[in-house]
């Protein structure tokens, strides 16, 4: 850059746009934030001179400062704020630094020679920074004073949430290489020390002080530059408006960070991925400019191309590549958005050569009309002043001073205002007369034609609204050439354009060549219609003012359509073809329908047309709302169409996901003036017990989404759930693509929606997307510490982190910090660690990130308690007897991720590594909630125990009795009671108010337990004080039964408590899922028992004794043989006591069958009965063999399943509890908030296993469309012939617009192939005096370089070949002719057997698919 300029001649002008070179034009220059005046520095003379911003001829006031000293080696930098207060005060704020501070490097050589002044400097120059008062003349002592750099004041008029954090508050920002330096002054302050006329001086207590450290980028950027202007320049374009900008490039992946100077928080992160055809000659400094309403990001990396960016999500809109004459464009200066943000103003500097071959640098103007569709959109013109200049920008306009000192506008410049606003064509105003012809038809002079002498043919078209019951609706023709071969017609509903494509003479002109080239559509205009309030034609060219009534609010809107120049026919045909689809239902006829299906047609041509120009689609799409009206209107071909359409064999991704309305200056009297507010900012703060949701626009300026939009058509339609699962799919395919969350914006929002309209399997199905896995992280603004990494490369499955992207605070150096870092260097030395941690360094895992913005953010908020120390003393009082309430109530006040915890009942969505990370994120939390529960549960059992170990039902009186008698000895009982009493009843109003909030949900295994171990202690004792006091009477063995399965219940409630924990609750989840897998069998196998145990009581509950064998048993005294020799015991059996028969009852008879599986075969062999045996011998097979051997293997297979669920069903036991911790209110609030993104480090392991499981779901899902997309595709190729086809319907009818809708497609492929230029040029209207500048969209550039490579090596081959078809003297004989002929037509055999199965596979699955779905 420094080399071009010594070589231009002394009278060579241009427009410089760093300030740091202000010293070189004699004054410097800056301009307030709300734009409203200027002040200019000329450090010679010291002298200050203000300006206001509608008058650049005279100044407001000019002062000298005593107390500033000019220096030649130093640079200044200048800033003015906004006014303090209502009588113009302004503080002007002035620094003075050596640029070789800007260096990063810079205190290494304190002994360094100036490249600027050619000479050694000793000495460093001693910053210094003045804040001085407009009014008063004075300075203001800061703590800034000895702190040099880029100075700036930051906007206090914008707006967060309907609230300007920086009201009655003045921000001084300085960035230098140390870092970024931020001071906060109160206005009341300032204002009540200028009254009393003291010196200010702002110390800490009236001033907020904030440092930061530079981001990590700019900071590499800064080490690696060697001169302290080219450093300057870099810090001073990275401050615009309240951001700070970051701008990095590596691996081909350009990546720019936004920082809030009023948070510090990370605003948003752009991410575009450059192709390697691009070019890499970067000259200057990057360039940004933001639109006023904050919705576009400008982007230039000092190359020869600009990038527009979304900023509301960060993705790329479009990447203009700029092509001049032989590629002599040198460099971008300047852009800057003006016209309310619909114009860019981009201002170049290109080399010429002239006669002799001097190359010299002149200046080019080009204004860009982003969002129309006009062919001269982008225009330029050299900049005729001979003078060399110094620009600033500003809310759109752009300001530039002259050598002598004199401020201009640009935009006002003769020269620059003939391409901003190009001067229309000589137009004709039409005097309308309104009478009883309802179709008047006017020539291009505005003459009105008599309709009675045209003839049938030379009108182009006449019935354009079939839906009108009466073909008399008024509507006006007009004629716009001389050849009547454009025909403009307005009508009812509808303004349309119309042309012939062909060159014959009137006679010779076919409808079929007719073709339709714009059309706008209103659809509720009652029965007036629209009304024509103007209307001026010129050649090919009309300017129409309509008035349009409206059926669901009384106010009239006007609209002006100036077309072609000011018009865009891409966002026209998307409205018009929503009206058309609402207006094809009220159609009554054959013909009327074929004439509107073929207006259909032709209106999808039109969006056709600029679906291949990416960057006029993009454009449109985000200032207007287009694909809402493709969705509301059906169009499920055409999206499907926009969503996978490919340039260069990659998907375009021409459709941009969006949150908010493209804010005009309509939509807020604040935009009037230039100090804009935000528009499309979205800051998520929490602080204390409550969260902010800080959202600008304003609510009213949130629109539906095109997500939400599909949601809602689905209600209307059943097959529009196909739109949805296209956008669902595109978004979250992107997203994984290309690393960026911005494609996943309207995703969050429209969970909750899908669950509202119960469309849960579109949210489960997004779940199984790869991008909710392996996201990437940026992490240089995540300032990760060496902690957290730590864990997470040890974590088994995820580790969340605890961070937000935000500037990173300067430490504050204390003797505390000093003595831990020496002692760490220390035991560095000692350990020798310093090369492990290098080398592990290296093996740290990645860090991923949770895919969804706010996904965990309330949509409501809650309110503001963290200042009401009443409020929380009161709390804490209620929540001693009282649970905590819900602050959550309904589904509606949820956040997405509650609202999946909410609705979602398998695990399987739990297995996701995005709903684990939350989860992980927000576990530690609410595992203080659950300890405080189980603590609470253990002193609840303690002290019931101690309190049942007090009774004594043998004495005649219960110790409980003397409980409150006075004395030591009963002072612990006491208390244990008092604790028994309180704990009790907090733990049986907590089930109370749980069962309240989620109903009968709240039926389940583990709050059933929850509550009967609260319950049955309470039973207990209730049943010992009726004891007590003589009103029950209990033997001590049926209380001693109830104390046992009380119990038993408290010490499985301990166990199910325990399934939060990882190892625990896997073994909870697999015996709970073994249970509910085997329970229908065990209910069979019941019924097969209950069978048998019937048969046995009917067959021995009342059998005769002969059956009956009675064992006798013999006494055998082996001393004394004869002595017992007579003696002989009989057992005495008593057939109808279920001790000797366990089958004379029922319940025992069922209770003997069922121990049979067990081998308890008790009893049977004392029956001598054939039928017994039979029984017995059948219940051993039927029980045992078959079905307990069936049940071993169900529980077998529930196992395998389980244990492989297992550790997610841990998660999903989290989750629940997670849930119930966040809709309770929190007197203390949450520290870790709710941030918009979470960050993870995962286990490898996992996302693999994760990733390979997703897969199969992901291609079953495939095949399973895969018949349905080959007939789309089908149907797009033969979708012209088709069309022309079907245009044939109506030709044999007699009627006057019987061949009105005749099809025009077969024009329609010539006239897209001449109009799908890959570029757009620049005509030159304005002068001859420069070339034609091209802007071209980035993929028409690379397709165009890949395009010429590949000639180049394909010439490069043919012409080796030639050669060594040279070098070789022997030619081919006929036997290798003969065999290469043999190989070639094997191969191409081979291949059509390849093809040819590829197709009866395809086609056999399709067969398939489609008997599944008939059986359906």
């Amino acid at each position: 850059m420094h080399n071009i300029k010594n070589d231009l001649p002394e009278d060579t002008f241009s427009i410089k746009s760093s300030t740091e070179k202000d010293s070189r034009f004699g004054c410097y220059i800056a301009i307030s934030p709300d734009g409203q005046q200027i002040v200019t520095f000329n450090p010679k003379r010291c002298e200050f001179t203000l300006y206001d911003i509608e008058d650049f001829s005279k100044s407001i006031s000019t002062f000298l400062c005593e107390d500033i000293h000019y220096d030649k080696r130093c640079c200044y930098s200048l800033a003015i704020s906004n006014c303090i207060n209502g009588d113009n005060e302004r503080l002007i704020a002035l620094s003075c630094f050596d640029a070789r501070e800007m260096l990063y490097n810079q205190n290494k050589n304190p002994n360094q020679i100036d490249e600027e002044l050619g000479e050694k400097v000793n000495n460093q120059i001693q910053s210094r920074t003045w804040v001085i008062s407009a009014t008063k003349k004075s300075e203001m002592r800061t703590s800034l004073k000895f702190i040099g750099g880029v100075i700036r004041f930051l906007d206090s008029d914008a707006k967060i949430s309907e609230s300007q954090p920086l009201m009655n508050k003045t921000v001084i920002i300085i960035v230098n290489a140390s870092g970024i330096y931020k001071q906060t002054l109160d206005n009341d302050i300032i204002i009540m020390k200028q009254q009393f006329q003291k010196q200010l001086f702002f110390k800490s207590s009236i001033s907020r002080d904030e440092q930061f450290e530079l981001p990590q980028q700019l900071s590499i950027s800064l080490s690696r530059l060697d001169h302290g202007q080219t450093a300057l320049e870099l810090l001073h374009t990275s401050i615009i408006k309240n951001h700070f900008m970051v701008h990095s490039f590596k691996n081909q992946q350009q990546i720019i960070e936004m920082y809030s100077l009023i948070t510090g928080d990370l605003e948003m992160l752009f991410k575009r991925h450059e192709c390697s055809a691009a070019p890499n000659v970067i000259r200057g400094s990057s360039i940004f400019a933001i639109s006023q309403n904050e919705g576009i990001l400008a982007f230039c990396r000092g190359t020869i191309s600009i990038t527009l960016y979304l900023i509301e999500n960060g993705l790329e809109i479009t990447t203009k590549q700029l092509e001049g004459h032989k590629g002599r464009i040198y460099k971008i200066v300047a852009i800057e958005f003006i016209d309310n943000d619909s114009k860019l103003l981009i201002v170049l500097e290109e080399e010429t050569e002239n006669l002799l071959g001097e190359i010299s640098i002149q200046q080019i103007f080009v204004v860009w009309d982003l969002f129309t569709t006009f062919k001269d959109s982008i225009r330029q013109i050299d900049y005729s002043e001979d003078a060399t200049h110094r620009l600033i920008n500003s809310y759109g306009n752009m300001l530039v001073v002259t050598d002598s000192g004199n401020i201009i506008s640009v935009l006002d410049h003769q020269d620059v205002a003939l391409i901003r606003n190009p001067p229309s064509k000589k137009m004709t105003k039409i005097d309308i007369i309104m009478d009883d012809v309802f179709h008047a038809i006017y020539n291009i002079n505005g003459e009105r034609f008599d309709t009675s002498e045209l003839t049938k043919n030379q009108v182009i078209i006449q019935n354009v609204e079939p839906w009108h019951l009466k073909r008399q609706y008024f509507r006006l023709s007009v004629w716009l050439d001389s050849f009547k071969r454009t025909q403009l017609i307005i009508s009812h509903n509808t303004v349309q354009v119309w042309k012939y494509c062909n060159n014959n003479t009137i006679k010779k002109l076919d409808k079929r060549d007719r073709v339709l080239e714009y059309i706008w559509a209103s659809k509720n205009v009652g029965s007036t219609g629209l009304q024509i309030q103007e209307l001026k034609i010129g050649e090919r060219e009309f300017v129409l003012n309509l008035l349009i009534p409206s059926t669901k609010i009384a106010i009239t809107k006007s609209i002006t359509i100036h077309w072609p120049n000011n018009t865009n026919v891409l966002e026209g045909a998307c409205r018009a073809l929503y009206v058309l689809g609402e207006m094809k239902h009220i159609v009554a006829g054959h013909k009327n329908t074929n004439r509107i299906e073929y207006l259909i047609r032709c209106t999808q041509g039109l969006v056709r047309k600029y679906i291949t120009k990416y960057g006029i689609f993009r454009l449109t799409d985000i200032r207007y709302s287009i694909m809402k009206y493709l969705i509301k209107g059906h169009q499920e071909s055409l999206i499907k169409q926009i969503l996978n359409k490919k340039i260069n064999g990659k998907n375009s991704n021409i459709h941009i996901p969006r949150l908010y309305k493209w804010r005009k200056k309509d939509d807020d009297t604040s935009m009037s003036r230039p100090s804009s507010k935000r528009s499309i900012e979205k800051i998520s703060e929490t602080l204390g017990s409550f969260e902010i949701v800080k959202t600008s626009p304003e609510l009213n300026l949130r629109s539906k989404s095109d997500l939400h939009n599909a949601i809602l058509c689905t209600q209307r339609r059943v097959d529009s759930t196909e739109i949805l699962k296209y956008l669902i799919d595109y978004y979250a395919d992107n997203a994984n693509e290309y690393n960026n969350e911005g494609w996943m914006f309207t995703v969050t929002k429209a969970i909750p929606l899908l669950y509202d309209f119960r469309l849960n399997g579109f949210v489960t199905d997004l779940f199984k997307k790869p991008c909710f896995g392996i996201t990437e992280a940026y992490t240089p603004a995540l300032h990760i510490n060496s902690r957290d990494q730590k864990k997470g490369n040890r974590v088994a499955t995820i580790h969340a982190l605890i961070i937000k992207p935000r500037l990173a605070s300067k430490p504050k150096i204390t003797l505390s910090k000093r003595i831990k870092s020496f002692f760490k260097r220390i035991k560095k030395i000692t350990s020798q660690q310093t090369s492990e941690e290098i080398s592990t360094s290296y093996n740290d895992r990645k860090v991923y990130k949770v895919p969804l913005p706010d996904f965990t953010i309330y949509p409501k908020g809650l309110k503001d308690h963290s200042k009401d120390y009443l409020w929380l003393l009161f709390t804490l009082f209620r929540i001693f007897w009282w649970p905590r309430k819900n602050v959550i109530n309904n589904v509606s006040e949820m956040s997405p991720f509650l609202r999946i915890i909410y609705e979602e009942e398998s695990n399987e969505i739990y297995q996701t590594p995005a709903i684990v990370a939350v989860s992980t994120f927000k576990w530690p939390a609410a595992r203080q909630h659950f300890l405080r529960h189980i603590i609470m549960y253990l002193l609840y059992v303690t002290t019931y125990v101690m309190t049942v170990a007090s009774y004594s039902f043998k004495a005649d009186e219960s110790i409980l009795t003397h409980l409150f008698k006075p004395g030591t000895k009963y002072v612990l009982l006491t208390i244990s009671f008092l604790v028994y009493v309180h704990t009790g009843w907090y733990l049986i109003v907590t089930e109370i108010v749980q069962f309240k909030r989620i109903g009968w949900k709240y039926i389940s295994i583990y709050n059933m337990f929850d509550l009967g171990a609260v319950l049955a202690p309470f039973v207990v004792n209730m049943t010992s004080l009726l004891y007590d006091f003589d009103v029950l009477h209990l033997t001590y063995s049926t209380y001693g039964n109830i104390l046992a399965f009380t119990a038993l219940i408290l010490w499985l409630e301990v166990l199910l408590l325990l399934r939060y924990f990882e190892a625990p609750g896997r073994f909870i989840y697999i015996i709970t899922s073994i249970m509910n897998t085997v329970w229908p069998f065990f209910a069979f196998m019941l019924i097969a028992i209950l069978a048998f145990a019937h048969a046995m009581f009917l067959l021995i509950g009342h059998a005769d004794d002969e059956s009956l064998q009675r064992p006798t048993f013999k006494i055998d005294d082996t001393s004394d043989p004869g002595l017992y020799s007579n003696i002989t015991i009989t057992q005495v059996v008593d057939k109808s006591n279920y001790l000797d028969n366990y089958y004379s009852h029922v319940l025992s008879s069922i209770s003997a069958v069922f121990f049979w599986t067990n081998g308890a075969w008790d009893q049977i062999n004392q029956w001598d009965n054939y039928s017994v045996i039979i029984m017995s011998i059948l219940g051993s097979i039927i029980l045992v063999l078959i079905f307990q051997n069936m049940l071993i293997a169900f529980m077998n297979g529930a196992f395998e399943t389980a244990n492989e669920e297992g550790r997610t069903a841990v998660q999903k036991y989290r989750a629940e509890l997670v849930a119930e911790y966040e809709t309770l209110e929190k007197p203390f609030g949450n520290r870790k908030g709710n941030p918009r993104y979470i960050y993870f480090i995962p286990n490898p392991d996992l996302i693999d296993t994760w990733l390979e499981n997703t897969k199969k779901d992901n291609e079953k899902q495939r095949s399973r469309h895969m018949s349905e997309n080959l007939f789309e595709l089908n149907d797009l190729d033969c979708s012209d012939e088709e069309e022309e086809c079907d245009s044939h319907d109506d030709d044999d009818d007699d009627d006057d617009d019987d061949d009105d809708y005749q099809d025009n497609f077969s024009y329609s492929k010539k006239y897209k192939h001449i109009q799908n230029d890959d570029s757009l040029e620049i005509t030159i209207n304005y002068t001859d005096k420069i070339d034609k500048i091209k802007f071209i969209d980035e993929e028409i550039f690379e397709s165009k370089v890949t395009s010429k490579s590949n000639k180049k090596s394909l010439r490069n081959s043919k012409s080796s070949l030639s050669l060594k078809n040279k070098s070789s003297n022997e030619p081919f004989s006929d036997d290798q002719l003969s065999k290469l002929q043999e190989k070639f037509n094997n191969k191409l055999k081979d291949m059509e057997n390849e093809l040819k199965a590829k197709l009866n596979s395809l086609e056999n699955t399709f067969r398939t698919l489609l008997k599944n779905n008939q059986n359906n």
